[in-house]
């Protein structure tokens, strides 16, 4: 890397609060040029890409250079596609800034922006030459942030990793005060189940499908939405609890199991209100989710703490039902 031409991606925000230091580390290795994007999902999108590209056509960015994709998960999807797409592909580099970032995005090569009508429906496969993660960085993170971090780790526990579970289980609530160990540890097992399963099925032609466990509601409620209520994370908690709700409803699951599971992800915080999203929008989203088959609605759904199956049998009433049982565990926390 030392004598290439480097561009640093990042947003308004994590620079004002870091990207000076990163910034002046990345200058011993070659010129920088630095790139800011706007905060926030709905900025994840065909025009924050284009104003990229320009960037980078701008400062003369070639084949041989290298893309540091500093900030959340909205950077790193958006800077990573933009690697992807330049002169057919060059190197980058993402350093994740939050807790989603850590142990999603950052992490299995999949890089895109979302388009209107459905989330990260333009995207590429584009590995990373490194991730680069440091925990210190979380020092400055919102709480509602480490907590959309959080969800995806308990998606992680429930997949495949029964004692990651039962950390969560066992943490503050919201992960308020958690120990530095404990977090990290949960980060690295969180990193190694994701690319243990990127390994084996890089292009999602099979077992990496287990991963989409509480997006596809998710992805379904943030599109409805505009990407502008939730955070990426508490879609997904919103999406582990209705996967939930299905595999019970096709007695795939023990009620108990039900029952702990959504109390885990209870437990992981506040997530904003789905109880008005019209059910009908919600289903339109989920047939022109990417993952649909054949206009199938294809989920994951938990059996155990552990496991997980694929099912492309879950009807439009059955989507129905577990929004309607959604808005009612809101109402109970409320």
């Amino acid at each position: 890397m030392p004598g290439r031409r480097l561009a640093l991606v990042s947003s308004r925000r994590v620079y004002s609060l870091h990207g000076a230091r990163v910034e002046q580390q990345l200058r011993s290795l070659g010129r920088v040029t630095r790139i800011l994007v706007p905060d926030g999902e709905a900025h994840k999108s065909r025009e924050s890409l284009g104003r990229v590209h320009d960037a980078m056509a701008a400062a003369g960015l070639g084949r041989d250079s290298v893309l540091i994709a500093f900030g959340g998960g909205v950077v790193t999807d958006l800077a990573g596609f933009a690697a992807a797409t330049w002169m057919r592909g060059i190197d980058w580099v993402p350093v994740p800034t939050t807790l989603l970032a850590m142990v999603d995005s950052s992490v299995g090569g999949k890089v895109g922006v979302d388009h209107p009508r459905a989330k990260n429906l333009i995207g590429a496969f584009h590995q990373p030459k490194a991730v680069v993660i440091d925990p210190t960085f979380l020092e400055t993170l919102p709480g509602r942030e480490v907590q959309s971090g959080a969800y995806e780790i308990l998606k992680c526990g429930i997949l495949g990793d029964r004692t990651l579970f039962r950390s969560l289980q066992a943490a503050p609530a919201g992960l308020v005060g958690w120990d530095q160990l404990s977090l990290c540890d949960a980060i690295a097992t969180a990193c190694r189940i994701k690319g243990e399963i990127v390994a084996r099925d890089e292009r999602e032609g099979g077992l990496r499908r287990v991963l989409n466990l509480g997006h596809t509601l998710g992805h379904a409620i943030e599109t409805v939405t505009r990407y502008r209520r939730f955070t990426h994370g508490e879609a997904v908690g919103w999406g582990v609890i209705g996967a939930s709700w299905i595999a019970l409803r096709k007695g795939l699951l023990a009620n108990s199991v039900h029952e702990t599971i959504t109390a885990a992800v209870d437990r992981l915080g506040p997530r904003p209100r789905v109880s008005d999203l019209p059910a009908e929008r919600v289903l339109d989203a989920l047939r022109r989710d990417k993952k649909a088959t054949a206009g199938r609605l294809v989920f994951v759904l938990p059996t155990a703490v552990g496991r997980v199956t694929i099912r492309g049998d879950v009807t439009p009433g059955e989507v129905r039902r577990a929004l309607k049982v959604m808005a009612a565990r809101e109402a109970l926390r409320a």
